[in-house]
């Protein structure tokens, strides 16, 4: 009789929701992409980025010195990352496993990863191999695309949702809660400079909040000067990093959906 083998624990954010454990996971469902390959350049024991979105369902970013044990992981070189997907491509086609999406997220901010043009160019490399018909593309937070080679990057993608979940400063600052020297006015200007975006906006309540007038006036202003392609406006779904910050009403969203789309003319969809 054959040993069963012992399937190790998922590990978990800070606020217990399982990080994703591999360089490639799926295919998950998604609402918008059909049946949808994640990739994540990123660790697989913590999450990595520059927000610490007070929503997000991986918890708090930890910080070296506040939670050390879980930064001994260092990220991969691209031989190892590269070499890692594709394995997950060949045994996947094998499969027959359903893809109608590539999209670039994971455990954190995947243009953080410090080869992400050489990434990228060799994701689409096996793409053609592999799904020559599937299109590719990510999800940012938005925080590098000011960047030169994240801006080149990005423009090699199929789809570029990128994130911005409010108009001014103050308002990002308490809702993504940003690293370093973050400046909204160069990030909405890059992705001004970007082509075909869809800008993705997350709306909370309660401990902190991002849905009075003014804050919609000032992030209305915001996508108009960005124009994108479309604005996809939600609210969280999973347990968040801050307990005290709560879903919109979907009566709300559309609230805010109709505003915008009225005032920008740029077609903005709720996603419930």
């Amino acid at each position: 009789m054959k040993a069963l083998i012992e399937k190790k624990p998922p590990v978990l954010g800070t606020n217990g929701f399982p990080l994703q454990d591999a360089a490639v996971y799926g295919p998950i469902h998604s609402r918008r992409y059909g049946c949808s390959l994640g990739i994540n350049p990123l660790p697989i024991t913590y999450k990595f980025c520059d927000f610490d979105c007070v929503y997000c369902q991986y918890g708090w970013t930890p910080r070296l010195g506040n939670d050390a044990k879980r930064t001994n992981e260092k990220l991969k070189s691209l031989a190892v990352l590269m070499s890692e997907i594709e394995t997950s491509f060949q045994k996947m086609k094998a499969e027959n496993a359903p893809v109608d999406a590539i999209t670039i997220a994971g455990n954190g901010e995947p243009t953080l990863y410090p080869s992400f043009l050489e990434f990228v160019t060799e994701l689409l490399r096996l793409r053609d191999h592999y799904y020559p018909k599937v299109r590719v593309g990510i999800l940012s937070d938005s925080s590098q695309c000011h960047r030169p080679e994240i801006k080149k990057a990005l423009g090699l993608l199929d789809e570029r949702c990128m994130k911005l979940d409010g108009g001014d400063s103050q308002t990002v600052r308490g809702i993504n809660k940003p690293a370093g020297n973050f400046d909204l006015e160069k990030t909405i200007k890059a992705l001004s400079k970007l082509s075909d975006v869809t800008i993705q906006s997350l709306f909370v309540w309660g401990s902190l909040d991002n849905t009075q007038p003014e804050q919609i006036g000032r992030w209305a202003e915001a996508i108009h000067r960005v124009k994108p392609a479309s604005v996809q406006v939600y609210t969280i779904d999973r347990p968040p990093a801050d307990s005290g910050v709560k879903a919109v009403s979907l009566e709300r969203l559309r609230e805010i959906a109709a505003f915008c789309q009225k005032t920008t003319g740029i077609k903005t969809e709720v996603f419930d």
